[in-house]
């Protein structure tokens, strides 16, 4: 395996601070601040949406205590006959 020389060890650990202050001046731009905020804008609506429907959700299994019960019987139901169905004979 060839030495490498000493300055292109330098230019080697130079290069990810370099890059990472060149990715800090171009995300420091009116447009990509503009982008960025744009961005943090939808996630907080998207996060309201689905706030909103965990507790529309909730609502909705407290009213219907009967469906949600027989939904759950369902599930188990199914589960132990996949069971049986895969146990040896």
């Amino acid at each position: 395996m060839k030495q490498q020389s000493g300055s292109h060890r330098a230019i080697k650990q130079l290069i990810p601070p370099l890059a990472a202050w060149v990715l800090g001046k171009l995300l420091e731009t009116p447009k990509a601040k503009g982008a960025l905020e744009e961005a943090d804008a939808y996630a907080v609506i998207g996060k309201r949406r689905a706030m909103r429907s965990v507790r529309r959700l909730g609502k909705n299994a407290a009213s219907n205590r009967a469906w949600v019960a027989a939904g759950v019987a369902a599930i188990a139901i199914g589960i132990g006959l996949m069971a049986k169905a895969v146990r040896g004979k």
